[in-house]
């Protein structure tokens, strides 16, 4: 990690000063902190108040503690603050340095003496520490680097009255009890917490064709697929495509017919809901599609191919692969404001690793997975982040992010990782996740392919809004049939089939949906049929065969069609015994030769003999 991000991350540094004329050394004194945040919420924001505790123990009787410096980056808002020791109120002296806030405390009349303990209390407000993104609340706690310290407790107390559970955290708190949240000597150099289980984003997404041919054409384009941690609710979709379909990787595809030489503006409006937890539903489809996967997520492939002089000593296990990558390459910022930065792959980035961004960090990933016989893919898409040296996004499409996935075969999941965003936070992305992910497209089979929102450009616009919100639509479930064409009639001997046409009229993507066909008088295959998973405004084909019940008996039969047990279409047959048919078919015979009959005999009285 780079000095600036240090300094940005380890939030609350100690400078500790004595009257001797040499400073204190570690092995003069021990320490414990504890540091408590009270959180209350007003008008849609939260205010922490803040108290921070230090005991400090001497080792030594020639050397005590007089002076405590507590150093805060300058964007740590804070206020009202006060402090105190043992003998009572000290008057703290704030200065600022540069971009650092130093909190200098003195002790009144500290205690001296080998085994004596000095402690000291600071309070304070701050206001931007925990962020409210939409649905949920989000912080990043600094941890205090003090090598001496062998009892630190940070304690996070939620309003009383508040409902939200920690979710995500980074590393898992030592107890929650109550709203009372806490961690025991954390060993990392942050705390990262989520609390709520679930975030929503209102999204749109524009997407820009052109059909430069003289004659029609078909595109095709990704819209923000369903997944095991996203679910999509649709607002509108102008113009609605052709159709649409979920390709081998899960990609969610939408058709269009361009005219010749037209260009075509298509704007997706929806919400995107980002799970801390994989979904129940989709785990079965997940582990029966990886099945038919497989067989391409160990390719080398372009971008994932590694340079076959390259003796990387790295285990097989994902997490030995991750700790490589996030070790090995360094962030590029400079690489945020270029608009030409090419795409390195696996190979080049370990030639010049200090030219890493996310699409790097990802492609060695993967391309050393593969060689280790790890099953994994990318998924490009937006990464939600308010600060861009932290989480930095660096696609340069509308600035997105990308970050891999290994295929975890224990559990038979996708597991999602972000060695970008531990190589430039410190916080680990890879035992756990958090909901700023957002995925546009999923890249098993080819790593360019298909392109995610926000790279379907024909000008320099920005085509991709992403706004966190605090609630998300209804689940509108509306499933129908194109036209059925039913013949109005068979006969009881034949075997009939027509082709019924199922669309998916939803804002939501369908699973397991059961349909069911009915009939009083037919015996239909199949009677029943599952449509494993069905995008809005998908259409599936099935083709029912069907025959008559009943022999030698006119009678009529009902067929209906139902899914998810609710009726989508009713039609009425006649059925005829097979012997009308021929009735018929004699009777236009008949029919045929007596008119044959009357036409000779009409020719034989005009022709004169």
């Amino acid at each position: 990690m780079s000095l600036i991000l240090r300094n940005v991350l380890t939030s609350i540094l100690f400078v500790i000063f004595i009257v001797l004329p040499y400073q204190v050394k570690a092995q003069d004194f021990k320490s414990a902190y504890k540091a408590e945040y009270f959180l209350s919420t007003n008008q849609g924001r939260i205010t922490a108040s803040v108290k921070f505790a230090a005991l400090l123990t001497n080792l030594r009787s020639d050397i005590y503690v007089k002076k405590f410096s507590i150093i805060f980056p300058m964007s740590f808002e804070i206020k009202n603050i006060k402090a105190y020791d043992d003998k009572g109120a000290i008057n703290p002296s704030v200065t600022t340095e540069g971009s650092k806030i130093n909190i200098q405390l003195e002790f009144n009349d500290p205690n001296i003496g080998k085994t004596s303990v000095n402690t000291f209390n600071l309070e304070f407000d701050q206001e931007n520490l925990f962020k409210v993104n939409g649905n949920v609340w989000e912080v990043i706690l600094p941890v205090i680097d003090d090598k001496t310290s062998d009892n630190y407790q940070v304690i996070v107390h939620l309003p009383l009255n508040e409902e939200k559970k920690v979710s995500i955290s980074k590393p898992k708190p030592d107890e929650i009890k109550g709203n009372t949240i806490t961690w025991n000597n954390p060993k990392v150099k942050t705390i990262y917490a989520v609390f709520g289980d679930k975030q929503y984003y209102q999204t749109k997404l524009s997407y820009h064709l052109r059909n430069p041919k003289i004659i029609p054409a078909y595109a095709d384009i990704a819209f923000p697929p369903d997944t095991l941690y996203q679910k999509i609710f649709i607002n509108n979709i102008v113009p609605a495509p052709s159709y649409t379909y979920i390709d081998e990787d899960g990609n969610f595809k939408a058709r269009y017919l361009l005219k010749p030489k037209e260009n075509l503006n298509i704007l997706f409006d929806g919400v995107i809901e980002v799970l801390s937890q994989p979904r129940s539903e989709l785990q079965p489809l997940t582990r029966e599609k990886f099945q038919n996967q497989k067989i391409y997520l160990l390719t080398q492939k372009s971008f994932w191919e590694l340079p076959t002089s390259s003796n990387i000593k790295v285990g097989k296990s994902p997490k030995e692969v991750y700790d490589f990558v996030v070790d090995n390459l360094k962030y590029y910022y400079e690489g945020l404001s270029k608009k030409d930065l090419k795409r390195l792959g696996a190979a080049q980035a370990l030639v010049t690793p200090e030219k890493a961004v996310c699409v790097e960090f990802t492609d060695l990933f993967i391309a050393i997975a593969r060689e280790k016989g790890l099953y994994s893919r990318e998924i490009q898409g937006y990464g939600f982040s308010n600060d861009q040296k932290l989480r930095p996004l660096s696609l340069i499409a509308d600035v997105l992010h990308s970050w891999p996935e290994y295929y975890n075969d224990r559990t038979g999941l996708w597991v999602p990782i972000d060695p970008t965003w531990e190589n430039t936070s410190g916080i680990d992305y890879f035992s756990s996740f958090d909901l700023n992910h957002i995925a546009f497209a999923i890249h098993g089979k080819n790593p360019d392919s298909p392109a995610p929102a926000g790279s379907y450009k024909l000008a320099d616009t920005k085509d991709v809004s992403i706004v966190a919100v605090s609630s998300r639509p209804d689940e509108q479930t509306n499933v129908g049939t194109n036209q059925i064409n039913l013949p109005s009639q068979i006969t009881d001997k034949g075997e009939y089939e027509t082709k019924i046409t199922v669309v998916n009229n939803s804002n939501v993507f369908l699973y397991d949906l059961p349909v069911e066909f009915i009939s009083d008088n037919l015996v239909l295959s199949p009677d029943m049929t599952t449509i494993a998973s069905f995008a809005p405004y998908e259409k599936k084909e099935i083709i029912l065969k069907y025959k008559s019940l009943n022999k030698n008996k006119k009678t009529k039969a009902n067929l209906s069609v139902s899914v998810m047990k609710n009726n989508v279409f009713t039609g009425t047959i006649v059925i005829l015994p097979y012997y009308y048919q021929w009735g018929i078919y004699i009777g236009y015979g008949v029919i045929g030769i007596s008119a044959l009959i009357l036409f000779f005999k009409l020719i034989l009285r005009k022709r004169p003999f």
